[in-house]
């Protein structure tokens, strides 16, 4: 699988995570004070549709085109609201774009002026930070040349005392990226144990899926919420069977919500010709380590 973000873009793990991002931002705000948003691995901030690599593998097709040509009038909150930044994205750009997970940040700060949100990016290799930067740079957030591993520790826990710490790795060597993210984790959680982290993972190997969730049992981090959605069974030998994200410490009632917007997607974005899932296979928002 390549996991050079522009072939992927739009495709459905990219609807579902940036529909729960929108969520996650949504109730941090509910509390009416300031919080702190990183996008650890920030990517090129917006994508072509159009592009040679999209075209290439047509992933789109079975993501943000199957969504918009869904009937969402029944649809959480949270996927109206994405919808709607869709729309606003591509008045704003061209209607082939897709905008990454730093715009929807940068969209939230621009949405709500007044709440003291405060958005931030890193982006580790020089092309894409290029292209992050200029893509970006009229936005309401800060870009920065600089890599996940190193930075994250370097700036939490930020002077707003609440805030999220979004990470969307590329994962070109599934068990040993699986293994330095948790060390990752578990270094931001002992430093700062009240932030709010998300890393978005695929599912498409469930035997180093299942052992990245063993080592997460054995860390001390508590309050550790998985949120997964399939569109193949994990028997089925495909490039991505599902997305997955590890959500620690969430809102309050974030399971909740997150479950609502997983079951209403996975209907809209599943593959015509994939074998039949069950309910529990399709969609599973779980807690893998309580209080």
């Amino acid at each position: 699988m390549n996991y050079k973000h522009a072939y992927h873009a739009g495709n459905f793990a990219d609807v579902v995570k940036h529909i729960l991002l929108v969520q996650l931002l949504n109730q941090l705000g509910q509390k009416n004070k300031p919080f702190y948003v990183l996008d650890a691995y920030g990517g090129r901030g917006l994508y072509s549709l159009s592009s040679e690599e999209s075209r290439k593998t047509g992933e789109a097709k079975g993501g943000i085109q199957a969504l918009l040509n869904a009937d969402t009038e029944k649809a959480p909150a949270a996927v109206k609201q994405y919808m709607e930044g869709i729309k606003q994205a591509r008045f704003t750009y061209d209607n082939k774009v897709y905008p990454g997970s730093p715009w929807w940040i940068a969209h939230h700060v621009e949405q709500n002026p007044d709440a003291g949100v405060r958005g931030e990016a890193f982006e580790a290799k020089a092309s894409e930070y290029d292209a992050l930067n200029y893509q970006l740079y009229k936005l309401p957030i800060g870009i920065h040349h600089r890599d996940a591993f190193e930075g994250i520790t370097a700036v939490i826990p930020p002077k707003e005392k609440r805030g999220l710490i979004f990470l969307d790795p590329p994962y070109e060597q599934e068990h040993k990226d699986f293994t330095r993210l948790i060390d990752l984790l578990v270094a931001a959680y002992n430093k700062w144990p009240q932030g709010t982290y998300a890393l978005w993972f695929p599912i498409k190997n469930i035997e180093a899926v299942e052992l990245f969730y063993k080592k997460l049992k054995r860390t001390e981090m508590r309050r550790q919420l998985v949120c997964e959605l399939n569109v193949y069974p994990n028997d089925v030998a495909v490039g991505l069977n599902g997305t997955g994200l590890l959500v620690i410490n969430p809102p309050w009632q974030f399971d909740n919500h997150a479950r609502e917007i997983q079951r209403f997607l996975q209907p809209a974005l599943k593959v015509a010709d994939a074998p039949e899932l069950t309910p529990d296979s399709a969609t599973n928002v779980r807690w893998l380590v309580g209080e």
